[in-house]
């Protein structure tokens, strides 16, 4: 936020001028074994996932919003992250172990807790509430053997999407 922001007591902010997470440099890139990726290509995960920096304030104990958007089968890794942070739900679906987060659900997590999760048939899309202006991102999820549930998790999110699309033109053509 420039200066002359800064002393506004309203500052707008729109989707079209977010940068990426990556652009913006808010978050400290995350540090995993590279010998985990040695037979893993990580190029669909990468390409699945789209962060951008909505608003992000002035100082490290500014406000921030991220906007978050993973397709279908999208899992996060089990990470920690070194702030606070609220979530929620815009619309589909973030899948924690046996709960179902739907549109208007969220959950609060605590600096150094450790959680991931995954999008569920329909992706997920939601948005990240913190009250800091730079973060950290640590992977607990190191081994290949890890990495290689977390990408082909994606795959079959493909593979049951293509099934549902393709039962649902058999049942159009069958009526």
């Amino acid at each position: 936020m420039t200066g002359s922001q800064e002393t506004r007591k309203m500052v707008f902010f729109t989707a079209a001028d977010a940068p990426s997470l990556d652009e913006d440099g808010m978050m400290e890139p995350a540090v995993i074994d590279p010998a985990a990726f040695a037979e893993i290509d990580l190029e669909p995960y990468s390409k699945a996932s789209r962060l951008s920096v909505l608003f992000k304030g002035s100082g490290p104990d500014g406000f921030s919003l991220v906007h978050v958007t993973f397709d279908a089968g999208f899992r996060l890794p089990r990470h920690t992250h070194s702030v606070d942070c609220l979530y929620y739900v815009i619309s589909g679906e973030a899948i924690m172990g046996a709960r179902r987060l739907g549109a208007g659900d969220g959950f609060f997590i605590r600096a150094g807790v450790p959680y991931a999760y995954e999008a569920g048939p329909q992706g997920v899309e939601v948005l990240e509430f913190r009250a800091a202006t730079s973060f950290d991102i640590q992977v607990l999820d190191q081994t290949a053997e890890r990495w290689r549930a977390i990408v082909a998790s994606l795959a079959r999110a493909g593979v049951e999407a293509q099934a549902e699309t393709q039962a649902g033109a058999v049942a159009t053509t069958a009526g």
